[in-house]
């Protein structure tokens, strides 16, 4: 049994790190941000190739039809539309109709714009970076990789610019960079252009560097304006209270300055300051925006009819907003976090449960007053030097004692019986988990971008998994709790149990274990890292040290005094306590595909939770938990039972 179990873990920590956003991705992100990416340069550049119904340049006209065909043939093939959206690829094979005939550019501009804004409303794909790029990341990358081609001041003329058809983009061609959004020049970067000496960038770069390049570039041909510094600011603060992120993302220049013009005077400078500027202090780093923003685009949405859609919204909301903060709220308020993330809770149940418009608008906006209320305690609470190694320090010790509980029975049970065989496959797999995560940490960029969802799934399905193994060793415990068992254990048994099999099915348990909560800790430490000053930075480090020796004291002591109880006691102990770990982690793994969006959420009409038990109220994991519980006793029942029988014989 043991021999099949670890097999089957090993297949699934394969597929862990397997590259989960092709494991568990509804959509080819990639296919769908490509066809997004060619319809932009369709309803930009068709004008280069054809004029009055003529065509004026052959190879921009072929070019043309080249992307209107490789677009509709990555529809067809993707699976990102769904068939309620066929109509998308009825209107892409019209795109191509209205090229091979020579529309005009408007009409062209008119079709192709609105399949883009269709693809990426029904996708749901992401066009804006969930925080401010740093645009000093940008130039350093744009020196050290694009300057060659384009210049070190972006004008087009690098020194291999010489004999490139098309030329390299002049970044200060106004009538050009009018009509590109920052998502446009992220695409260009990430995926390159065909038939051009434009590479793609998608490998080289992170998504942060990609939107930090992007806005790099929209921001040359305003650097030589010699506004005053302070009226740019004030400029800034004025339209970003009304222009949002994504819409400075998404728009061109054109699109973005009619729709500042529409609300206020003097949108040129207006314009100026936000290509130039970057919002200062906590709002530049608040994720607590994409929780407001995807909420509104919740109720939107489910007003339309688009009920998916808008349960999408709600889950993004929780994942790219709520969670990369919820350290710093939990450090400030521990009681407000779980109101915050029980309401997040509610609207996602309003959705799923079609209660109606109204439901959804009611409880969004009780959220909204939440998420207000996290955004003023973020405000409160800057984060110093020493707050950041608070924060380090509580995360490191909070996941790291969670792994340490369930290996500390396992270290002493095997330390006990004398199985000093069996210590390095289960220090083995723990110091392989450690130091994934180290790897983790310099790599936490890509981990990142799994998107919360994934993170969950993977975090979810870990649990499940170390529950089934937990679940194998409480059995086999319980049945060698009496001396005599354990005597046939030892005699007659312990040869066969230390094969390398066995035991490398341990060290997979312990990696599980331990590899679960590093991930964890990574996450949350990437997310202090993005909001501790730039000085401060070295109070993360000093925390999590702190935390190790702490644990590393502890398990001493745990070991230490463990020696002392009887064998059969501690196997008995032993036994109820992996078992009572087995039903927390139930709870956690369900809880975290519940948020992944995998499987509904029923509340039961409270809440009351305790995280750390793995008690949530919801009905998914309260069933969960009752039918291992289940389970166990029956298991026990029918095994005593056999007991009984056998010793009447």
């Amino acid at each position: 049994m043991f021999k099949v179990l670890s097999s089957t873990i090993l297949l699934v920590v394969i597929l862990i790190f397997t590259p989960i956003n092709k494991v568990f991705s509804q959509n080819d992100d990639t296919s769908t941000q490509t066809v997004i990416h060619l319809l932009g340069y369709i309803a930009r550049d068709y004008a280069e190739g054809v004029q009055d119904g003529k065509i004026i340049d052959e190879q921009e006209y072929s070019e043309m039809k080249e992307f209107s065909a490789q677009a509709y043939r990555l529809t067809k093939e993707g699976d990102f539309l769904s068939e309620e959206d066929q109509n998308i690829l009825d209107e892409m094979q019209e795109l191509r109709t209205l090229i091979a005939d020579k529309k005009s550019a408007k009409e062209i501009n008119t079709s192709a714009v609105k399949l883009k804004n269709d693809i990426i409303k029904v996708t749901g794909v992401e066009t804006a970076p969930k925080i401010w790029p740093d645009v000093k990341v940008g130039k350093s990358l744009f020196q050290q990789n694009c300057a060659s081609c384009h210049g070190a001041n972006g004008n087009g003329q690098g020194e291999l610019a010489k004999g490139l058809e098309p030329a390299p983009t002049n970044f200060y061609d106004a009538e050009l960079m009018g009509q590109v959004s920052p998502f446009q020049a992220y695409n260009t970067v990430k995926l390159g252009v065909q038939g051009t000496s434009m590479q793609a960038f998608s490998e080289s770069f992170n998504e942060q560097e990609l939107w930090a390049l992007a806005f790099y570039v929209k921001s040359l041909r305003f650097e030589d304006k010699t506004a005053d510094s302070l009226l740019l600011r004030k400029e800034f603060k004025e339209v970003f209270s009304y222009i949002s992120l994504k819409d400075i993302a998404t728009l061109s220049d054109d699109e973005l300055l009619a729709a500042i013009a529409e609300k206020t005077d003097n949108p040129k400078v207006k314009l100026e300051a936000v290509r130039l500027l970057a919002p200062v202090g906590e709002n530049a780093t608040n994720s607590l925006s994409v929780a407001e923003k995807n909420l509104r685009a919740a109720v939107k949405n489910y007003s339309e009819g688009n009920k998916k859609l808008a349960r999408n919204n709600a889950l993004n909301a929780y994942l790219e907003g709520i969670e990369p903060v919820e350290a710093r709220l939990r450090a400030n308020d521990p009681s407000f976090v779980i109101e915050l993330e029980q309401q997040m809770l509610q609207v996602r149940q309003v959705i799923e449960k079609g209660k109606g418009t109204d439901a959804v608008k009611v409880e969004a906006e009780k959220a909204l007053v939440l998420i207000t209320q996290a955004d003023q305690l973020l405000q409160d609470q800057k984060l110093n030097y020493w707050l950041t190694f608070i924060l380090a320090l509580s995360i490191m010790l909070r996941e790291g004692l969670e792994a340490f509980l369930i290996l500390a029975v396992v270290l002493a049970l095997i330390r006990s019986s004398g199985v000093k065989k069996a210590l390095p496959w289960l220090h083995g797999g723990w110091i392989a988990a450690v130091l994934m995560g180290i790897a983790g940490w310099f790599l936490s960029d890509y981990i990142i971008q799994f998107g919360g969802k994934n993170r969950e799934i993977m975090e979810g399905l870990v649990s499940l998994l170390a529950v089934l193994v937990l679940l194998f060793v409480g059995f086999w415990l319980h049945n060698n709790s009496t001396a005599k068992k354990w005597k046939e254990f030892v005699e007659g048994k312990i040869g066969r149990y230390l094969q390398k099999d066995k035991m490398f099915g341990l060290a997979i348990f312990s990696f599980m274990v331990v590899f679960r909560e590093a991930f964890e800790v990574i996450l949350f430490l990437q997310a202090i890292r993005l909001e501790a000053a730039p000085g401060d930075k070295s109070a993360i480090g000093l925390g999590v040290l702190v935390a190790v020796v702490c644990i590393a004291l502890m398990a001493h002591l745990f070991l230490k005094y463990s020696k002392r109880i009887p064998v059969r006691q501690l196997f008995q102990y032993s036994s109820w306590v992996i078992i009572l770990l087995a039903i927390i982690l139930m709870g956690k793994g369900v809880h975290s595909i519940q948020e992944s969006g995998w499987i509904s959420v029923t509340g039961i009409g409270t809440s009351f939770r305790i995280g750390w038990l793995g008690f949530y109220p919801t009905l998914e994991t309260v069933l969960a938990q009752a039918a291992l519980i289940g389970v166990v006793f029956i298991t026990y029942f029918m095994h005593n039972q056999g007991i009984k029988k056998v010793a009447l014989k």
